[in-house]
């Protein structure tokens, strides 16, 4: 009995990371699907004004994320960096100070989303567009 309580302890992770694991794919994919359906509507929609004589409207660029490049950049910095610095004190507080050297990775890596939003957002307003910087 104690054996099988062994073995289904193992389990429960080995399934948690697959099907992590597995649900990142289908979300990847069906995400790709999406825009593949888009850019192919977009098309047709292009090749039936074009057939009726109409005017087609440029291309409009759509940004990856929604043009949010920047928003995602403050999150993720401020989230980085918080985290980095609780880690810090954690660490100290239960491991000591050498390892707790370690949570300033975390707080490094946040640092620099933030300094790409402020270098991001002051580049887009130079450039007069008002949102992100395009690459």
């Amino acid at each position: 009995m104690e054996e099988g309580q062994g073995l289904i302890a193992l389990f429960i992770p080995l399934f948690g990371i697959v099907f992590g694991i597995a649900v990142a794919i289908v979300a990847i994919i069906s995400k790709h699907r999406e825009t593949l359906q888009r850019a192919e509507l977009r098309h047709k929609e292009r090749l039936a004004a074009i057939e009726k004589g109409l005017e087609v409207p440029p291309e409009l660029e759509q940004p990856e994320n929604g043009g949010k490049r920047g928003a995602g950049s403050l999150r993720s910095g401020l989230i980085g960096l918080l985290v980095g610095v609780v880690l810090y004190f954690a660490l100290a507080n239960v491991a000591g100070d050498d390892v707790a050297l370690f949570g300033l990775i975390p707080a490094a890596v946040g640092l620099a989303n933030l300094i790409f939003y402020f270098i991001d957002t002051r580049k887009a307003a130079s450039n007069g567009n008002g949102g992100s910087a395009s690459r």
